[in-house]
């Protein structure tokens, strides 16, 4: 009822956007007589209700300890915890994660285990939703029951998911993977017994990141909750694949929208209360090997504390207190010593009669001389929606403060904040003046965090071209959008800006601890742009400056690559290189091992520039496993985006399918299952499915919607029942005073 309610809504401010962002204050509608009656008696009913509710919140506060069955009926399964002072509830499955990180030169493997231990007296099916790595190749899994281990297969998705419906359904322990986004996946575990514990163990590899000089792997490990534009779906209309969802079999807290038809099952559940590294709710274990293979003049995690170990030029760490909550992305950078930076290197794989490499280039930089040759008009969007409360805001507020002082007065520029609606602070862009700036920065001094997370207007908005600049006044246009990325119509947003974007540059600042970060890098990549993510406050300074340095210098355009051999290279639109960015391509060679040069062609600084890499002397390590998972990944990734750019789905499936099947990756079309043949459940005994919580970002504000139902007590929910009924009533009560006061045909 209330997403019909939220539809009508939505219907209404679209149909009246002027009057809906006055409010009802302004309207000043009249009410008959009649109808003050009503809203009086109303109100003394609501009166009438809390007095009630107040007598009856002793007796709910005495019955919450057996709780458990009502929590059932929301399907969240909970446990009293007698340890928390408020008589706070703990989901009765509880989770743990285990991950170690084996780094060798530019490619990552990592091995994720996920534990999960039922504390309750019944059956119960766990649903978890996860993040990882969007360039990640998930490869492997095993679900292991005990001393028992079973390895998971790779299936096409639907006869994945039937498998997985008919062993729960018979009473057998499964285990199903599937992915909802390229960083975000669901893991699902039935018919876990009283007292069992339960883990799932995925394998990937990952690209290492290398700019500016310096290496890094991110680890996301909890998700920020996504806003979910558009209007809400009823049944008869959605797509097939949100059809499927109506049931909410993934336990997300979103219904399904036209802008976000998987809604549900891209809202897992947040703690109601956060957890902490000394009290974790979701504790992670963390531990690395490190062998680059060269010396090395720093080694950091800059959002955790490492013990740090090195032997024979290999390096061993583990989080310094063992555990950490997971309420933060994990971060590990390191830095070479000067001159040790490899400026090209190959990785190569041979699986089968095929041979694939993995190949890094790194461009020369453009001139210090061309640096402050091009006047600028830079348009700077920041997000203030409610997902930005919190330290994020203050984040936001300190990158945009930091950019606008490295205007130059020759620039211009202007500011879009957005949530629930945009606002520019100017019509059109204007000159970098000092009037200008101080009321700028007044502006962003000024800026909260809360509504919802409308990015497509405020993202067109930002696109849209200014007005021409004078006659031999030409700028370079350049778009930052600050934000967290905390949306789940990403598609939408990705074909706006192909469709906008023009000779614009969209350049991304990820903000907060766990910023989506596939829809920042991804929407840069569109916008022909970078990538820079902002995790704490003290790094606003240092991350502002670098993205301003590449912004004032020219990138590396038209770039082409030409193999000495008939290779299939992704991805296979080159784009842009910006200051230390390295031009990265995952290549499959086929039955002949490369061999040759390689000619890199193309512009910088407006100059031709051209490279030759001979295959054979810059070949760094002949066997080093991933690399063939890695070309995969980057082919189904490139595959991908042609549905953003036109292409029939069924066409781009048609490819991705094989292709995934036979590297066996996890896919938006193929999924991991495994199966423990022996019946563990009797017939007799029902089994409860229940979400499996995430942990909050670090410093974000409570985001309620995202909480399990149970977070709400019982009173309360009858006391929101009550005041929506209300509501309700008065907005029915407006409608027909709006309806006397129209207009009549014929007047």
């Amino acid at each position: 009822m209330w997403y019909l309610t939220l539809r009508w809504q939505r219907q209404r401010q679209r149909q009246q956007p002027a009057q809906w962002r006055a409010g009802a204050a302004a309207q000043k509608l009249p009410l008959r007589p009649g109808r003050r009656s009503a809203v009086l008696h109303s109100m003394l009913a609501l009166w009438v209700s809390g007095v009630l509710m107040a007598g009856l919140s002793a007796q709910a506060r005495a019955e919450s300890a057996t709780a458990e069955s009502d929590a059932l009926h929301s399907g969240q399964l909970v446990l009293r915890d007698t340890a928390q002072v408020q008589a706070a509830y703990r989901p009765a499955l509880m989770q743990g994660s285990k991950v170690h990180l084996d780094i060798s030169g530019l490619v990552a493997t990592v091995r994720l285990s996920q534990t999960f231990r039922n504390t309750s007296q019944q059956f119960v099916e766990g649903v978890y939703g996860f993040p990882l790595p969007d360039e990640a190749a998930v490869r492997y899994m095993e679900m292991t029951v005990g001393e028992r281990r079973i390895v998971g297969k790779v299936r096409e998705r639907a006869a994945a998911l039937a498998q997985y419906t008919e062993a729960k359904n018979a009473g057998k322990k499964a285990g199903l993977v599937e992915q909802q986004r390229p960083n975000l996946f669901t893991s699902r575990l039935a018919n876990i017994a009283p007292g069992d514990i339960v883990s799932v163990t995925l394998e990937y590899v990952q690209p290492v990141s290398f700019v500016a000089g310096v290496f890094s792997l991110r680890l996301p490990t909890t998700i920020t909750p996504r806003y979910m534009p558009g209007l809400p779906l009823v049944p008869g209309e959605e797509p097939a694949e949100a059809e499927a969802l109506t049931l909410n079999a993934y336990h997300g807290w979103a219904m399904p929208t036209d802008a976000a038809p998987d809604a549900q099952a891209i809202s897992p559940y947040v703690h109601p209360v956060p957890g902490s590294d000394d009290a974790p709710r979701n504790p992670i274990e963390i531990t690395a090997t490190l062998d680059m293979g060269m010396p090395l003049a720093s080694v950091e995690a800059p959002y955790h504390t490492l013990a740090l170990s090195r032997r024979a030029g290999v390096y061993s760490m583990q989080l310094a207190a063992g555990v950490a909550e997971m309420n933060r992305d994990f971060v590990l950078n390191w830095q070479p010593v000067t001159g040790e930076s490899p400026q090209a290197a190959l990785f190569t794989e041979k699986v089968g009669d095929d041979y694939f490499g993995l190949l890094m280039l790194v461009p020369p930089s453009a001139p210090a001389s061309v640096k402050d040759a091009i006047a600028r008009e830079m348009v700077f969007v920041i997000d203030t929606s409610g997902s930005m409360g919190g330290v994020a805001i203050e984040q936001a507020r300190a990158s945009l403060a930091r950019a606008l002082a490295q205007l130059r007065p020759e620039d211009h520029f202007n500011v879009i904040a957005f949530n629930s609606h945009y606002r520019r602070l100017y019509p059109q862009p204007v000159a970098a003046s000092s009037r200008n700036l101080r009321q700028a920065r007044r502006f962003v001094d000024g800026l909260s965090a809360s509504g919802g997370t409308e990015m497509l207007p405020a993202l067109s908005a930002a696109l849209a071209p200014a007005e021409p600049a004078a006659e031999g006044a030409a700028r370079l246009r350049q778009v930052i959008f600050i934000t967290d990325g905390a949306v789940g119509n990403e598609a939408q947003l990705f074909s706006a800006i192909l469709a906008q974007l023009g000779d614009t540059r969209l350049f991304t600042v990820g903000i907060g601890s766990a910023p989506n970060s596939w829809f920042m890098r991804r929407a840069a990549e569109f916008g022909r742009g970078s990538h820079t993510h902002i995790g704490d406050i003290g790094e606003v300074e240092e991350k502002m400056t670098q993205l301003f340095v590449q912004l004032s210098r020219p990138a590396g355009v038209n770039l082409t690559v030409q193999w000495p051999q008939a290779v299939e290279s992704w991805p296979a639109r080159i784009p842009d290189l910006y200051l230390g960015e390295p031009l990265s391509l995952a290549v499959n060679f086929g039955a002949t091992a490369p061999s040759g040069e390689v000619l890199v062609r193309g512009k910088v600084a407006g100059r031709a520039w051209q490279r030759r890499i001979n295959l054979g002397e810059t070949q760094t390590l002949a066997s080093h496993a991933g690399v063939a998972s890695l070309w995969a990944r980057r082919k189904i990734g490139s595959l991908l985006d042609d549905i953003v750019t036109g292409r029939d789905e069924n066409e781009v499936r048609a490819e991705v399918l094989p292709l995934a099947l036979r590297h066996q990756l996890l896919s938006p079309y193929t999924s991991f299952v495994a199966v423990e043949e022996v019946i563990a459940r009797p017939a007799a005994e029902a089994l409860h499915s229940i979400p499996v919580p995430n942990s909050p970002p670090q410093g974000q504000a409570p985001q309620h919607f995202a909480f399990p139902a149970t977070a709400t007590t019982g009173p309360a929910k009858a006391w929101f029942a009550l005041l929506a009924l209300f509501l309700a009533l008065l907005v029915r009560l407006v409608r027909g005073g709006e309806a006397d006061h129209a207009p009549s045909a014929g007047k």
